[in-house]
C-alpha cells in the first residue's frame, strides 16, 4: 500500500511570483494589529490586570442577576459575568485590586451560603503589584526569545537567514496579538506561553526551508536564487504541510473542549501555526531573496532564469 502524500512528487509552484504581494500584505495585518493593540486593545486577564476571578457551575442556568446580588454583600466593587461552555458555566470577575485579602475564604463561605448546589472550580485572586510584574515579565520573555532567536540563526546561517527569520517572527507575534485584540480572548500567562510557543515553532519551521536553501546553494551553483528558493519550498512543502496538520490535530482539542483556562490557548496555537507556516513561504523567503540576491549568488544575479522545468529536475 503507497502512502498518502500529502503533497505530490514533482510539484513545481512558483511561490516566489507573489513574494511582493506576500510580503505587503503581511505589513499591512501587522500595522492594523499593532493599531488593534492600543484600540481597543487586549482583554487583560486577571494575570495581568489584577482582581479575583471565580469560576462556578450549577446544576441548571445561572442568572447574572442571580450571581450580582449573591456576590453584592462582598463589597468587591463592580463585576462582569461571562458565561462560556453552557448555562450553567460563568465566569465572574472582579476588578477590585484592594480588598483582596481573604477574598478566596470570603467568596466560598458565600457561594455556600446564596447559591447552594454551585461548584467553585476555580478561585484567581491577582493584586495590583503582581499583575504589573507579570505583564512586564511577560513582555520581557517575549522580547529575549525573539534576540535569542537572533543569534542563534546568525551564527547558524548568513546574515540574511537571520534578518529573515527575526522580521518574519516579529510579523508573525504582531497579527497573533492583533487575532487577541480582534476575538478579545482573555490575554493571560497562557496567551505568553502560546507567543513563546509559536516562536519556537515558526523558527523550525524556517529552519527547515533555510537549510534545504543552503543545501541548493551548494548543490545548484548556477541556478538563480529566484528559482532556488522555488525549488527548495516545493521540496519541503510536504513535510511542512504534514507537520502544521499534525500539531493543528493535536490542539484542536484543547480548543474545543479545553474550558475557558485552554481554549484561548489552543486557538492562539492554531491561528499562530497557520499564520507561521504561511509566512515560511510567502514572508520569510521573499526577505531572503531581496537581501541576498546580489550576495548569495552575485555571480548570477543577472542571468536568465533558466525553464520551470530545468529547475525542477
Amino acid at each position: 500500500m503507497r502512502p498518502i502524500r500529502l503533497v505530490p512528487d514533482g510539484t513545481a509552484i512558483p511561490f516566489m511570483r507573489g513574494r511582493f504581494a506576500g510580503v505587503i500584505t503581511s505589513a499591512v495585518l501587522s500595522i492594523i494589529s499593532v493599531l488593534l493593540f492600543f484600540y481597543p486593545g487586549l482583554n487583560l486577564g486577571v494575570d495581568f490586570r489584577g482582581g479575583v476571578v471565580v469560576e462556578l457551575r450549577g446544576p441548571q442556568a445561572l442568572p447574572a442577576e442571580t450571581i450580582r446580588d449573591a456576590f453584592a454583600p462582598l463589597g468587591f466593587g463592580d463585576l462582569r459575568v461571562q458565561e462560556f461552555g453552557s448555562p450553567r458555566d460563568v465566569l465572574v470577575r472582579f476588578d477590585n485590586k484592594t480588598q483582596l485579602q481573604d477574598a478566596q475564604r470570603m467568596i466560598a463561605a458565600r457561594v455556600a451560603e446564596a447559591l447552594p448546589n454551585v461548584e467553585i472550580r476555580r478561585v484567581e485572586v491577582v493584586g495590583a503589584r503582581v499583575s504589573g510584574e507579570l505583564f512586564r515579565n511577560g513582555l520581557l520573555a517575549t522580547g529575549l526569545a525573539l534576540v535569542a532567536v537572533l543569534f542563534y540563526i546568525w551564527f547558524r546561517f548568513e546574515w540574511q537567514f537571520g534578518v529573515g527569520v527575526v522580521v518574519t517572527l516579529i510579523l508573525d507575534v504582531t497579527k497573533t496579538v492583533g487575532f487577541f485584540a480582534v476575538t478579545q480572548i482573555e490575554f493571560d500567562l497562557n496567551s505568553v506561553a502560546a507567543l513563546l510557543t509559536l516562536i519556537g515553532y515558526s523558527v523550525t519551521d524556517k529552519v527547515v526551508v533555510y537549510d534545504r536553501i543552503r543545501e541548493n546553494l551548494a548543490k545548484f551553483r548556477t541556478m538563480p536564487l529566484r528559482q532556488l528558493i522555488d525549488l527548495s519550498i516545493n521540496q519541503t512543502l510536504g513535510r511542512t504541510v504534514a507537520t502544521s496538520l499534525t500539531v493543528v490535530l493535536s490542539i484542536l482539542p484543547l480548543a474545543l473542549i479545553g474550558g475557558a483556562v485552554m481554549r484561548g490557548f489552543g486557538l492562539a496555537i492554531i491561528f499562530g501555526i497557520v499564520i507561521g507556516t504561511s509566512s515560511s513561504i510567502f514572508i520569510a523567503s521573499p526577505i531572503l531573496l531581496f537581501l541576498g540576491e546580489k550576495r548569495l549568488r552575485p555571480a548570477t544575479a543577472r542571468a536568465p532564469q533558466p525553464s520551470s522545468s530545468a529547475a525542477a529536475q
